[in-house]
């Protein structure tokens, strides 16, 4: 029975992902294909969004749901991928990740953090101007996600409440959900920081 059940999981699993990917690679080809550069900006987001399932749910199936995840080197691929999808090399722009002293997490808490660091990074490449940087560095049972860029930044009187779009919206509502927060640093402009609570990895039971 039990050797059913994982070949029905495995290819489940094998079906999901080459779903994925074939999304993927049909949003990459229709991106080259279109002429706006508005709509390949759009759709690179689509990617990213997707490859970055593509991970999670490889780290998902490969090592369970409560395994602890490397979060530093998952969030270093997400954001090459950002740069690569959303960035036009000619622009001279790139995107910088800084993720130092961040503990294991478990899947649940890698999916919060991969959806508000591409969510903020996007908005920064979208809306600002130069070098943007991430850094994510660990904060009392939660990480600190801080995304700046070189440009003009929120207007003084920018409220996240009633102003932001839909993206700094879903960032907020997720980081409330998580026991977190999310804010725009007054002192530098164009920095946003939000928090994540995660959790550590459970311990699976002794046998």
């Amino acid at each position: 029975m039990e050797d059913i059940q994982d070949l029905r999981l495995r290819e489940l699993h094998h079906g999901i992902h080459n779903g994925l990917h074939l999304l993927s690679t049909a949003l990459q080809l229709q991106a080259r294909r279109s002429g706006s550069e508005e709509v390949r900006r759009e759709l690179g987001i689509a990617v990213s969004r997707l490859e970055n399932l593509v991970r999670l749910h490889e780290h998902a199936y490969r090592a369970g749901t409560d395994a602890p995840a490397d979060a530093a080197a998952h969030l270093a691929q997400l954001v090459g991928q950002l740069q690569a999808a959303l960035i036009d090399p000619r622009s001279g722009r790139t995107v910088q990740l800084a993720c130092t002293g961040l503990p294991p997490v478990d899947n649940a808490a890698l999916v919060t953090l991969s959806s508000v660091v591409i969510e903020l990074a996007t908005n920064s490449i979208k809306y600002g101007t130069g070098t943007v940087r991430i850094e994510v560095r660990p904060a009392s049972g939660a990480a600190c996600v801080q995304v700046e860029d070189e440009g003009a930044g929120f207007p003084a009187d920018f409220d996240l409440r009633s102003h932001a779009g839909f993206g700094l919206k879903y960032v907020a509502r997720v980081c409330a959900r998580s026991g977190g927060s999310l804010s725009i640093d007054r002192q530098a402009a164009a920095r946003i920081v939000a928090r994540v609570g995660i959790a550590p990895p459970r311990t699976p039971p002794a046998s």
